[in-house]
């Protein structure tokens, strides 16, 4: 069978350098069955907090929009690549994203016991994008999403170089297609890729 890796852009930017990162990294692997979904194509509405309610049914939201449909392909994902641009901090589309998500988490677990968490040990790889590849930024991103994925008990990937918990993908210009100027933005992107293939198939941990 396939191995099917989920390329999520968390973008308010339909197209844009997230999204051509995220294109360039999985082209011509012909050793699995990629798809990229961006943020900007689906409506996510915000939490509206609603714990009387939350996951009557596991991980299941009362919110009717795009999220279910979402969360459906992160199942089905035999590994996962989040990529999400630095806004201050995250795009507010995609946060709105992490926070139901977060909450059907904490009320599934409550309501229905341990066991219900289709995620859990699912590969992940974390990318954060800005124009100056900054480690601080990329380093509070990254973080906020290891948080995330760690919550979720996802296994995130390991790079061997700063900020190590993920990739910072410098784009050099906020214009889309700047990051494809990028050769060395392109060729770690490309790398840690590779690296998602293995933890899937079980091997090493590290680049």
């Amino acid at each position: 069978m396939d191995m099917k890796v989920l390329g999520v852009v968390g973008s308010n930017r339909k197209n844009g350098n997230s999204y051509l990162l995220l294109e360039g990294m999985l082209r011509n692997f012909s050793s699995i069955e990629t798809k990229i979904i961006q943020i900007a194509e689906l409506e996510i509405k915000p939490c509206e907090v609603c714990f009387e309610r939350c996951a009557a049914n596991p991980f299941e939201c009362v919110i009717n929009d795009d999220f279910q449909k979402l969360f459906t392909e992160l199942k089905t994902a035999d590994g996962i690549i989040f990529a999400c641009p630095f806004y201050f901090y995250v795009p507010s589309k995609f946060q709105a994203f992490l926070e139901r998500i977060s909450g059907l988490d904490y009320f599934t677990l409550e309501r229905h016991g341990e066991g219900n968490n289709p995620l859990v040990g699912k590969p992940c790889l974390l990318v954060t994008v800005s124009a100056s590849g900054s480690s601080f930024n990329a380093f509070q991103i990254l973080h906020h999403l290891q948080e995330f994925a760690l919550m979720l008990q996802m296994k995130t990937v390991n790079l061997r170089f700063w900020p190590f918990i993920g990739l910072s993908a410098k784009t050099g210009g906020i214009e889309s297609g700047a990051v494809l100027k990028e050769t060395e933005t392109l060729k770690q992107a490309r790398e840690a890729v590779s690296l998602l293939i293995k933890k899937i198939e079980g091997g090493s941990a590290r680049l």
